[in-house]
Order: structure tokens, then C-alpha cells, then sequence
């Protein structure tokens, strides 16, 4: 009985460690062939457009509505003595360390992640990857490196967009919530601002978007047979990169606590 679970340990440590590695030569891969990016450029637009350009209507709604939560959460918590100004440098400093990138980020990885995952995961599946490798294409550097620089691009400029509509949001919420003015809430957002939590956050989302890509393409790529096989693929796509954006989102802000 115990050498049976010593040996699945064993086994599934030694799953892990693979998959480790070959996610780690993959996106090392996929980092390299950069330098042919001239070649794929219609792939990197088309790449572009799918992650930044058709994401953008559910990261405004979604960050207008998680501003509307901020300003009506902190402004019920400040206390009669508080000044009222003091929740725009509150929800300022949540927005750009910590809400904006990592919501962001989590719901990227549910719907680019996930997308990448299952149209490459589909690829795999009707064979078409091995139909590239025989015509000498290479499938990192057509369908991984596209993905990867264009996720490098959008992604941090839908955290931008989400800050922003989160903070204004935030405003109008405040305003309806403890009748602060616009005055009084760019008056608390100078008090606290500081150009580092702006770079805290753009930092997260350059990060997030070399997760997101990653594992999306690794998952795809390592799909197994059939319409489960890619339903898995996508699943562990979601489930591992929201994961590990928590976990990157806490050592890069402890970090970052140090550095700045």
C-alpha cells in the first residue's frame, strides 16, 4: 500500500517536472523566433485583434462594474472622521497594484487562454500541426511566436484601459455613494500617486500576458485526442494560468515592495 502511493508520487512528480520542461523549451522556443516575427506579421495583427480588439467590450464592462463595487465598498467603510477625499487615493492604489491586472489577467485567461488553447488543441487534433512539420513550417514559429508577441502588445494596454475605467467608475460610484466631488477625488489620487504603482501595473500585465499565451499554446499543443481531449486542454489552459498569475501577482508585488 505505501509503495504504491511512494510510486504515484513518483510518477506524478515526474509528469510534473516533464510538462515543467517542456513548457519552459516552448516558450524559450517561441521567445527565439521572435527575431522572424517580419515573417508572420499578418499572424501577429490577426493574433492582435483576437486578444486585444474583440476583448476590450468585456474588460470595460467588467471594469466599469468593479469600479461601481470599489466606490460603494470603501466608501461605506470610511468612517464619519475620514475625510471623504481619501477613498480616490484608495481606490487608485487598489486599481493599479492590484485590481486592474490581476482581474484583468484572470479573465483573459478564461477567454484568450482558453481560445488559444482549444484553436490550437483543434489543430493538433485534425492533424494539421504534423501537416506543417512536413511542409517544413514551424509550428512555434507560425502559430506560438504570433500569439505571444501580439499578447505582449495588447494585453498590458487593456490593463491601461481597465485602470482607467475602473478609477472613473470608481469616481461615479463614490459620487452617488458619499456625494464626493471630483475635486475632492482627484484630490485624494494626488495625495497617494506615485509613478511606480503605474509601472507596477503594466509590469504585471506584460508578465500576465507571457502566462496567458504560453500555457494556452502549450496546452493546445500537448492536446489529446478527439473533442475531450481539447475540452481538457482547455480547462488545464484556464485552470493553471489563473494559478499561476495569483502566485506571479504576489512575488511580483513583494518584489516590487522591495525595489521601488
Amino acid at each position: 500500500m505505501i509503495k504504491n502511493q511512494i510510486r504515484s508520487i513518483g510518477r506524478s512528480t515526474i509528469i510534473y517536472f516533464e510538462g515543467l520542461g517542456s513548457l519552459t523549451l516552448l516558450f524559450l522556443h517561441s521567445v527565439s523566433a521572435i527575431k522572424k516575427s517580419y515573417k508572420y506579421i499578418d499572424q501577429i495583427v490577426d493574433g492582435f485583434l483576437y486578444i486585444g480588439r474583440f476583448s476590450l467590450p468585456i474588460i470595460v464592462i467588467t471594469s466599469a462594474f468593479m469600479g461601481l463595487v470599489l466606490g460603494v465598498q470603501i466608501g461605506t467603510q470610511i468612517s464619519p472622521e475620514t475625510p471623504r477625499w481619501v477613498e480616490g487615493g484608495l481606490i487608485l492604489r487598489a486599481v493599479l497594484l492590484e485590481m486592474g491586472p490581476v482581474v484583468t489577467g484572470l479573465i483573459l485567461a478564461g477567454r484568450v487562454g482558453s481560445g488559444i488553447a482549444s484553436e490550437i488543441g483543434e489543430m493538433k487534433v485534425t492533424e494539421q500541426i504534423d501537416a506543417f512539420r512536413t511542409t517544413g513550417i514551424d509550428p512555434v514559429e507560425y502559430l506560438v511566436m504570433p500569439r505571444l508577441l501580439a499578447g505582449i502588445i495588447a494585453i498590458p494596454i487593456l490593463v491601461i484601459y481597465a485602470d482607467t475605467i475602473t478609477v472613473l467608475f470608481g469616481f461615479v460610484s463614490s459620487y452617488f455613494t458619499i456625494n464626493l466631488t471630483w475635486a475632492g477625488f482627484v484630490k485624494g489620487m494626488r495625495h497617494v500617486f506615485v509613478a511606480t504603482d503605474v509601472y507596477t501595473s503594466i509590469i504585471k500585465g506584460f508578465i500576465f500576458s507571457l502566462v496567458i499565451t504560453t500555457f494556452g499554446c502549450f496546452f493546445g499543443l500537448n492536446a489529446g485526442h478527439g473533442a475531450r481531449g481539447v475540452g481538457r486542454a482547455t480547462t488545464h489552459a484556464v485552470i493553471w494560468s489563473s494559478i499561476v498569475l495569483l502566485i506571479l501577482d504576489y512575488i511580483i508585488s513583494a518584489v516590487l515592495f522591495f525595489i521601488w
